[in-house]
């Protein structure tokens, strides 16, 4: 069982450059074997009008990616929260948060959280 007392919190930050999804898009974080990730701000900002946004949730044990936002396309200069109310993503080692923008658009990416140890089970 995790706990806030044993939680080691991270916050990572990321300028999209990447145009081009999949294995071309932009890392924003990386879980670190040997621990589970509780992802519980994701805040987007935009810096340019009328261009899109996708970001998705790499499942590493399943080798897929799954939509957090597809084709978002916020108003110019706003921000926009994708975590609301408590919740959280919870991610595996070696699962990732990943962007890609439309060619043109001015996006930028926080997100923090909290990673729990999960040592390897002895068999």
């Amino acid at each position: 069982m995790t706990t806030l007392a044993t939680a080691k919190f991270f916050t990572a930050a990321k300028d999209i450059t990447a145009t081009s999804g999949g294995a071309s898009s932009d890392v924003i974080y990386t879980c670190p074997n040997n621990f589970i990730a509780l992802i519980r701000y994701l805040h987007v900002s935009n810096g340019d009008a009328q261009k899109k946004i996708s970001i998705h949730w790499y499942d590493s044990s399943a080798t897929s990616y799954h939509h957090i936002a597809d084709e978002f396309k916020p108003d110019a200069n706003t921000v926009h929260e994708f975590i609301q109310g408590g919740g959280y993503i919870a991610l595996e080692a070696g699962d990732k948060i990943v962007a890609h923008k439309e060619s043109g658009g001015d996006f930028h990416i926080i997100l923090s959280g909290e990673e729990h140890y999960q040592p390897t089970a002895h068999t």
